[in-house]
């Protein structure tokens, strides 16, 4: 009878914490933390990375992941030219109304794909959330040589880690 009920309260923990995690992505879908742009052939997911503030962890900066990929599902050519690995601090920033905010730090994602491929680019959490609503641009050179821009909220990207928190 014990062991019966330890397993039927293991069941219930882990179908709640399931329910956590899928409330997590459906409030990051609702609040555009996850967004995806096709241009030219290129599809462009940028989804936000919420922190889940572990011992030691540094909470004053703020991740996004930028997934180009091919819309046809061709390989991707050209991209071991090292423009598609250094010099990208320049093609990212941050932009209200009145200001501009330099990206930390951009780096290129080994993710083993052939057909795109991944960016984590990385802001100042204090800047961010100062803003309450500004857009990520993109100076697209590589790709589609556009401007490619989606929309922030900082008081949604303050409520997903909210959600996010281990508790």
């Amino acid at each position: 009878m014990i062991k019966q009920f330890i397993a039927a309260c293991c069941v219930v923990l882990v179908c709640a914490c399931g329910a956590g995690k899928k409330d997590l992505a459906q409030s990051m879908k609702d609040n555009e933390l996850v967004q995806e742009k096709t241009v030219n052939d290129y599809v462009f997911r940028l989804q936000y990375m919420p922190s889940e503030r572990g011992a030691g962890e540094d909470t004053s900066l703020v991740y996004f992941r930028l997934n180009v990929s091919n819309g046809a599902g061709v390989p991707m050519k050209g991209t071991s030219d090292l423009s598609y690995s250094y010099g990208l601090d320049t093609l990212f920033s941050l932009v209200n109304a009145t200001d501009t905010i330099s990206a930390v730090d951009i780096t290129r994602v080994a993710n083993g794909t052939v057909n795109g491929v991944e960016y984590m680019l990385v802001f100042d959490r204090a800047k961010l959330y100062a803003r309450p609503d500004c857009k990520l641009l993109f100076r697209d050179w590589l790709f589609t040589h556009q401007f490619i821009s989606f929309p922030l909220k900082g008081s949604a990207i303050a409520h997903i880690d909210s959600l996010s928190l281990k508790i």
